[in-house]
């Protein structure tokens, strides 16, 4: 099992990585909490495939619960969120409880928030089980719940006490999870690291495979990246922006699609393919640059008929983004591969010519 620290100034915490270290998570657990209140939050398919494992690690004198949340977007809703409320304070819980989220990104986000504001902050763990959440969400301390009309809108920061990414969870997630985490993994690629992008650009098809030696290089490596991005810039007011590279376009896709039948992951792989369309196209980046790093986004299988898109409804779906400052839009761009810029957006018609991109794909 390795340890990676995230060093913050008033919350810092290890990241623990490795293949079958299940068995291990009582250990770190007695490292960091000694309360006597534990509330789990998941879903029901998690639960079933890997409740056992989480289970036999908790401690036996501790009042615990076990709560289930949908899956999909859909769970980050501010109806989830008061029901999770109401759960805790009908038990009882105190501000000493802890709050495992044991799932993948959106249980990860959703439980974050709860344990943000609930009895206003209770201690909190991450689990993540899905490949998205061990190489991005479940690092940095970003916690929320969507709204109607963006994603994410809604949220706070909340350090965990620790992470917890044990890979060989991940030899039972359907492939299009694969998919979706593999998606973070090139953004790490394209916009910070060209190593890791040529490593990819070898081992992609053993990653889709599910190979557990290339899956855990790849959560370790993209875990050491985060973390280094995040004790630069543990609450998003410059550095941090880098890593959403894609998301700009993205969340205006799961947006339109309404946080249902397009995943996350699904939408920045996407959303990363406008985004080298708008480089190459305003002269920012090498036509050799966008074509190698097409190349590998189009070796993620994706189904998406972009015929019907709105394009001008995504665009005005972009101005309700999180990084608009004084009502212009900014986007994480690459000037060449492994290295980004930050880029404010003018004249809004680019972004509509970045996006049709989506709707020449077959």
């Amino acid at each position: 099992m390795e340890k990676i620290d995230v060093k913050l100034a008033h919350a810092s915490y290890p990241i623990f990585v490795g293949n079958g270290i299940w068995p291990r998570f009582g250990e770190a657990l007695n490292q960091f909490y000694g309360g006597r209140q534990i509330a789990v939050i998941t879903n029901e398919r998690i639960w079933r495939l890997h409740g056992e494992k989480l289970e036999s690690q908790l401690p036996k004198q501790a009042e615990k619960a076990v709560l289930f949340v949908p899956d999909g977007e859909q769970a980050k809703s501010f109806e989830e969120l008061q029901r999770l409320y109401t759960e805790l304070l009908s038990r009882r819980f105190e501000r000493g409880a802890l709050i495992i989220g044991f799932g993948g990104g959106v249980v990860g986000d959703l439980a974050g928030f709860v344990a943000a504001t609930f009895l206003r902050g209770v201690p909190f763990v991450q689990y993540p089980t899905t490949l998205l959440a061990q190489v991005d969400s479940s690092i940095g301390g970003k916690v929320g719940i969507n709204h109607p009309l963006g994603k994410n809108l809604i949220g706070a920061f909340k350090q965990p006490l620790f992470v917890f990414s044990d890979a060989q969870l991940l030899q039972t997630l359907p492939d299009d999870e694969v998919r979706c985490g593999l998606g973070e993994v090139i953004k790490y690629g394209l916009s910070l690291d060209k190593a890791l992008f040529e490593y990819l650009e070898k081992k992609l098809p053993a990653a889709l495979n599910k190979d557990v030696a290339v899956l855990s290089y790849l959560i370790n490596e993209s875990a050491r990246i985060k973390a280094d991005i995040v004790m630069q810039d543990e609450k998003e007011s410059n550095l941090r922006m880098v890593l959403n590279f894609g998301h700009t376009f993205g969340h205006a896709l799961e947006a339109d699609f309404k946080f249902a039948s397009l995943k996350h992951g699904e939408a920045v792989i996407l959303g990363m393919k406008c985004a080298l369309q708008f480089a190459v196209q305003n002269g920012i980046l090498h036509r050799e640059d966008f074509e190698r790093g097409l190349r590998l986004l189009n070796q993620v299988p994706i189904v998406f008929d972009g015929k019907g898109l709105d394009l001008q409804r995504l665009v005005q779906r972009m101005t309700l983004d999180k990084k608009v400052k004084d009502g212009k839009i900014r986007l994480v761009l690459i000037k060449e591969i492994g290295r980004h810029l930050f880029y404010q957006v003018e004249d809004q018609r680019l972004l509509k010519q970045a996006f049709e991109i989506l709707t020449e794909e077959k």
